[in-house]
């Protein structure tokens, strides 16, 4: 099934895909890049690389899914539980970093952390829109 977008609906995509690999799959791997980096200097215990390794797998799927779901095959239904269900992860995965209480550096990386979610979010409501117009 072949799909014509117009010039605007192709950058969206194409925009949708980079903030997608961006938001949901880089950040767990500069995660575990800083987890590396910091178990140079200090011990980390391994449970913690265990926790970074499983993150990093979960985002890699639902990443996987939803660019399957979504990009490839121009669909709604998992793209929509992600737009209901991200929000709340997001809000409480936030809430938790603020009360562990960090240093200025991990603030900053948490507030480009919510801004990338955020510029996702947007695009991800106009794919769902294209989207639904195809279907």
């Amino acid at each position: 099934m072949s799909h014509s977008f117009t010039t605007h609906e192709k950058s969206i995509r194409k925009q949708w895909l980079v903030v997608s690999v961006i938001a949901i799959l880089a950040w767990p791997l500069i995660w575990l890049g800083f987890m590396s980096f910091i178990s140079m200097k200090q011990p980390v215990p391994s449970e913690v690389f265990w926790i970074c390794f499983m993150v990093t797998a979960i985002t890699t799927a639902i990443f996987y899914a939803l660019y399957r779901c979504t990009y490839v095959k121009p669909g709604i239904k998992f793209l929509t539980f992600a737009l209901i269900v991200g929000p709340l992860l997001k809000l409480k995965a936030t809430f938790d970093a603020l009360k562990a209480g960090h240093d200025p550096v991990t603030l900053i990386a948490l507030v480009l952390n919510l801004g990338f979610y955020v510029w996702w979010y947007v695009l991800s409501l106009q794919m769902r829109k294209m989207n639904k117009r195809i279907n």
